[in-house]
């Protein structure tokens, strides 16, 4: 009667296994974290200090990237009372920032209302437990436009990530237009709780310097800062005032670009962009001549752009 001889395999076999492995839980990684560079993905628009006019900041870009291509949902996110003409249309749908996430949590208030004198840091609460609820959740990844003092709230958000309760998001890509990342001068002269936090010499702004130079979501977050010569609310150099990868400046001429006119610009006469200089430090080139609105549609579908 013979025995069975049992072979125990050799050391090279199981490196060799062993680095197969490995190699397929890289890819299996990779594969989850790979951006997308399409135009199906989901977009939240969020205004800023001074908007909440759902339909007029926002509705001549959704009409712009759905006759360029979109097919994603889009959401502008409500955040305050003010907030009006926020009806639903064909492809446009509103999300209520207000009704997820606690009243009393971080920078906290009694009550349902949301004012100028409520915190960006509990507003910035509110739209994370928002984008985590209705989409993280669901393994859905968006991409957000935020202008002005919205641009504070979605760099807030990621950049709290995992600390004081705020929950992980999948943000693939963040445009900011005209957002006072440095601060902007003499806005506590609005008599504010929003307007002192944006004074350049805050304790928010100096944590957001601090702390969020450039906050990543689940799976990586590109960012995309937009400013303009013209804008005599928050001017250039604090609208592109991240250490992200773009970064772009409208100069004046042939045209103004103005606080209020970026997400509406789509003129040829509001081309030249500039960008900085590889070659010179410090310095700002003319590198593109996309108009505004195109330059969005490219910074949201695109990782280089």
């Amino acid at each position: 009667m013979r025995t069975a001889t049992i072979r125990r395999p050799s050391v090279g076999i199981l490196i060799a296994a062993l680095v197969v492995t490995m190699m397929l839980q890289h890819v299996t990684a990779t594969a989850v974290g790979a951006r997308t560079d399409d135009t199906s993905k989901i977009t939240l628009f969020i205004h800023g200090y001074s908007g909440g006019d759902c339909e007029g900041d926002w509705g001549f870009l959704m009409d712009n990237m759905r006759a360029s291509g979109w097919t994603g949902g889009f959401y502008v996110t409500k955040f305050q009372n003010g907030d009006s003409n926020c009806n639903p249309r064909p492809g446009m749908a509103m999300g209520c920032m207000n009704c997820t996430g606690s009243h009393t949590h971080w920078f906290g208030h009694t009550g349902t209302t949301h004012t100028n004198n409520t915190s960006i840091r509990h507003l910035s609460w509110h739209l994370a437990s928002y984008i985590a609820a209705n989409f993280t959740a669901k393994g859905l990844p968006v991409d957000v436009v935020a202008h002005s003092m919205g641009g504070l709230l979605i760099r807030y958000a990621l950049a709290k990530q995992g600390f004081d309760s705020f929950p992980k998001l999948m943000v693939e890509d963040v445009v900011t237009l005209g957002t006072p990342h440095n601060g902007a001068v003499f806005a506590v002269l609005t008599g504010t709780t929003q307007g002192a936090e944006m004074e350049p010499g805050s304790s928010l702004i100096a944590w957001l310097k601090s702390s969020a130079k450039n906050p990543q979501g689940t799976g990586g977050t590109d960012w995309t800062n937009i400013g303009s010569h013209g804008d005599l609310i928050v001017q250039e150099d604090t609208a592109t005032g991240m250490s992200v990868p773009h970064r772009w400046r409208y100069t004046t001429s042939p045209n103004w670009v103005l606080h209020r006119d970026y997400m509406r610009s789509s003129s040829s006469s509001t081309r030249r962009a500039q960008y900085p200089c590889v070659a010179t430090p410090g310095a700002w080139c003319e590198k593109s001549t996309h108009y505004p609105v195109q330059q969005i549609r490219a910074a949201v579908q695109y990782g280089t752009h």
